[in-house]
């Protein structure tokens, strides 16, 4: 073999040993690759946390959009626009942090009959009792997506498109009401008969038939079960003598038939009549007349009465009070009382204290205490002037199938009435003036809370 060639062999050996021998550069190469799995770990994780904290954002948002809607559904005029704008609101004072579409947007709002996930919905102001709201999509660019295509054999989404919806019904509770309801008039029949409408205030209502008469739901006069202990007639009775004292939830339970007499001396107690002992009576037991139309099957009259005609009759032939000119027989019971009140024509917001006057409202201070010679009570007077106003659950009968002993949903619909007559015998009829729907700006003894529906 040449000499020259094993030489040159032999450099080239020593040369590639000695090259596979050095380790200088290799901590570069090492610090180069894991400071490249660090960084796409902390972009990684960037992405990560940014999806997190939109979805976060999106649901709290929706959330809270459907508590403020659900807040306004008090079944009153005007519900459903409320909501809507209540959803609006929360949602614009939202910041977003975190998407690249800007500012979170009400996509959709929904109303629904009822606070179950199996519940219709509706349009209805009267009917809506909870909302579902929809937030518009938004979406978060991903940085780790070009590496990540890179060295992927498919392609790869650059972005994550996330969304937010919630769902919230009224969930009340009413205090001190006696175990009363009754269906609305509205539901079959004229929408102008709505029990909740507040423009119906002063009109006289059948609240009650007496033995013999028509039930307004089969098997069903009116009467709930108490609050709290049994449902017998007794107990029902002493109910509706007395202050319940106890708070209604959402629900409240039927208790069917007339149960004439222990109907009879609970109510009637009130009006310091029947045979419960103490009484403890309103401080003005008056009767005041009815309306022009409100005889046989009606039960919704149209608050035509005659103040003058009452008023000259029972105060020694004085004129009516200005302030009472077409007043409601509410509004006349409080005067005679000497009690101050807000008026706008029928409408009554009773007591005023704690409560600014209304727009459109006028306040009437009586000159004094003004009773008819028959209107104090025999018996020691209650010192609560709305002794003879009724807090009754509105219910939608039909919807609802309304019928013998049953539980049912309120949703805080009551209307507070006023006993505007003694029932004179157990096959009397009941008669209430309707003052307006219960509601918590201007009560204590309604509270309407709201939660979210899972």
């Amino acid at each position: 073999m040449n000499s020259r060639f094993v030489k040159l062999w032999m450099g080239a050996c020593a040369a590639f040993r000695d090259f596979s021998r050095d380790r200088r550069g290799a901590t570069t190469i090492y610090v180069m690759f894991a400071g490249s799995l660090a960084l796409s770990g902390g972009v990684l994780a960037l992405d990560m946390g940014r999806v997190v904290v939109l979805r976060s954002q999106m649901q709290n948002a929706a959330d809270a959009a459907a508590l403020s809607a659900a807040a306004q559904l008090n079944g009153l005029e005007g519900a459903i626009s409320r909501a809507t704008a209540a959803a609006s609101d929360v949602i614009s004072n939202t910041t977003n942090l975190a998407s690249d579409d800007g500012d979170f947007v009400v996509q959709s709002i929904v109303f629904y009959v009822g606070t179950d996930s199996g519940s219709s919905t509706t349009t209805a102001e009267a009917a809506a009792v909870a909302a579902q709201v929809t937030l518009t999509p938004r979406t978060i660019s991903i940085f780790l997506a070009p590496v990540l295509e890179a060295v992927s054999s498919g392609s790869v989404n650059d972005e994550f498109t996330l969304d937010g919806t919630a769902r919230a019904g009224v969930s009340p509770i009413i205090c001190a009401a006696p175990p009363f309801m009754a269906c609305n008039p509205a539901e079959n029949g004229s929408t102008s008969d709505d029990l909740l409408d507040a423009d119906n205030a002063g009109r006289q209502l059948l609240t009650k038939t007496g033995a013999g008469g028509g039930s307004f739901a089969p098997g069903n006069f009116g009467l709930l079960c108490p609050s709290s202990g049994n449902c017998g007639a007794a107990s029902v009775s002493d109910a509706l003598a007395g202050d319940p004292g106890q708070c209604y939830t959402s629900d409240v339970t039927t208790s069917p038939g007339v149960q004439t007499q222990q109907y009879l001396n609970g109510i009637n107690a009130r009006m310091d009549d029947g045979n419960k002992n103490p009484k403890n009576p309103a401080p003005n037991i008056q009767d005041y007349g009815r309306d022009s139309d409100m005889s046989g099957s009606t039960i919704m009259g149209n608050g035509d009465w005659d103040p003058d005609a009452y008023w000259d009759d029972k105060h020694d032939e004085e004129d009516l009070p200005e302030d009472l000119d077409d007043a409601s027989r509410y509004q006349v019971y409080l005067y005679e009382l000497g009690e101050t009140f807000y008026r706008q024509d029928k409408k009554t917001i009773y007591p005023t204290d704690g409560i600014d006057e209304p727009a459109g409202y006028d306040t009437i201070t009586p000159p004094g205490v003004d009773l008819p010679p028959d209107g104090a009570p025999a018996s020691t007077a209650s010192d609560d002037i709305k002794r003879r106003v009724l807090k009754i659950a509105v219910l939608n009968c039909t919807e609802l199938g309304v019928r013998g002993n049953g539980t049912f949903p309120t949703f805080g619909r009551y209307v507070e009435v006023f006993l505007t007559e003694v029932v004179g015998s157990n096959q009397d009829d009941t008669y209430t003036e309707v003052i307006g729907p219960l509601v918590q700006e201007f009560s204590d003894d309604i509270h309407i809370n709201v939660q979210l529906i899972q």
